[in-house]
């Protein structure tokens, strides 16, 4: 009986030692993280939508595009950036002319989707206001660089449109 307890007692403080022994099963690797569109694709995918774009900036994770469009000269910011590849863009522009005004600008937003400004104080005192248009695009795993396609277009109709109306040609 003795020994038939010591075999218990031994099997009972034994059992997590040898559970401990035995190597867990390893868990499955995490997927690697999307970093987003290499650089280069969307400077290019500019380039084919008829825009011209001076070379990057980058500060930091983020990598700055300026962009000339005909008569509006805007930037596109790259965030998040790493290891030469970001996944997501913000088109930005700042018109100035008479009609930059918070009451213009907030009925200009009404208006429209997905472009939105806001008002900005003049630079110096006495100049006129500011309009600043701003659209956030994120990028999306697969769907590579024509992925900007519609985005370009939309950006390039309404910051136009805004541009117009802050500041009507004569």
């Amino acid at each position: 009986m003795k020994r038939l307890a010591l075999a218990a007692l031994l099997t009972a403080l034994a059992g997590p030692a040898l559970a401990q022994e035995v190597p867990a099963a390893s868990a499955p690797a995490a997927p690697a993280r999307w970093n987003g569109l290499p650089v280069a694709d969307i400077t290019a995918r500019l380039l084919a939508a008829g825009l011209t774009v001076a070379p990057p900036r980058a500060n930091a994770d983020r990598v700055y595009l300026l962009v000339d469009d005909g008569p509006v000269r805007w930037v596109m910011t790259l965030f998040s950036c790493t290891d030469g590849a970001c996944p997501d863009v913000q088109f930005t522009a700042v018109f100035s002319g008479p009609n930059a005004t918070p009451e213009i600008v907030a009925r200009w937003n009404g208006d429209r989707r997905f472009v939105k400004a806001f008002h900005a104080l003049p630079e110096v005192e006495g100049g006129e206001g500011q309009a600043v248009a701003q659209f956030d695009v994120l990028l999306s795993e697969g769907g590579g660089a024509a992925q900007l396609d519609d985005p370009i277009q939309v950006w390039r109709s309404l910051s136009l449109d805004l541009g117009r109306t802050v500041n009507p040609a004569p």
